[in-house]
């Protein structure tokens, strides 16, 4: 199971995890929250997988 880790300013803000669902609808969960922190926040937001240790900046 993937978890991964929504983060602004360096700050953890959100943790989401997999729990079955199909790897097409977390990726429109992620990107959904990542529109909605990049709108309110005016910042970078970085999504860091656990699983794989990969970090996407957006």
């Amino acid at each position: 199971m993937n978890t991964y880790d929504i983060i602004v300013n360096n700050e953890v803000v959100e943790t989401l995890e997999q729990q079955g669902r199909s790897n097409g609808a977390m990726s429109y969960i992620i990107m959904d929250r990542v529109y909605q922190l990049t709108a309110a926040t005016k910042a970078f937001v970085e999504v860091f997988n656990r699983s794989t240790g990969a970090v996407y900046r957006v």
